[in-house]
């Protein structure tokens, strides 16, 4: 595990959970960096179906992408490797398929910025460099502010359900303060202490929220 970290003796699933634009992918590297396993990233399995675009409906793909990616998920904990999971985590199904897995502690890291000016100058930065030539990776996502805010209303509040027990931990990806490596160094404690919670000698009772 890298910078000194041994290999967590329980496979870990940390889930990463956020709107397009948000810093997931970014927190993510380093977080899969840090922890030295896998990193599957929903949007690579949905950049190769530009090709099957037209040809079937939005919504197929995208269910598509996702029973690929928990299909790759649980071969990685099979095999006794933590992994990290890059997607928005939008709807409680999601989590469901990650919580079923057996022996494996599911941590889910949230990343919910909290300067919208900042968020929505990366998202456009990032549109505009898809929509130059920017190749198929990305397609699929929201270019400008104003296609967020239409894909956050078709959710119709689905995306801030009760995770209950599941252990999560939030992170400002705006706060200048806090760059992907330090935030990926608080998400390695945060999954530490709870594994060692798991242990039948632990006593604490902590929230299973951390900010």
């Amino acid at each position: 595990m890298a910078g000194g970290h041994p290999a967590p003796l329980r496979p870990v699933v940390v889930a990463m959970k956020g709107h397009p634009g948000s810093g997931k992918s970014t927190a993510a590297r380093a977080i899969a960096t840090a922890l030295c396993c896998p990193l599957l990233d929903k949007d690579d399995v949905r950049d190769c179906m530009l090709p099957l675009e037209g040809l079937a409906a939005a919504g197929m793909l995208n269910d598509l992408s996702y029973a690929v990616l928990w299909r790759m998920a649980e071969r990685q904990v099979r095999l006794g490797l933590s992994v990290v999971i890059d997607s928005p985590l939008s709807r409680r199904s999601h989590l469901d398929m990650l919580t079923r897995l057996a022996g494996v502690l599911v941590v889910v890291v949230e990343c919910r910025p909290g300067d919208n000016e900042e968020w929505r100058r990366r998202l456009e930065s990032r549109g505009s460099a898809v929509a130059n030539g920017g190749g198929g990776d990305g397609w699929h996502k929201p270019k400008t502010w104003a296609e967020l805010e239409r894909l956050l209303e078709g959710y119709q509040g689905c995306t801030d359900y009760e995770i209950g027990d599941v252990p999560r931990i939030v992170v400002d990806t705006t706060d200048p303060t806090v760059d992907a490596q330090v935030a990926a160094e608080k998400v390695v404690v945060f999954i530490r202490s709870h594994l060692a919670c798991s242990q039948p000698s632990c006593g604490r009772q902590d929230s299973p929220v951390c900010h």
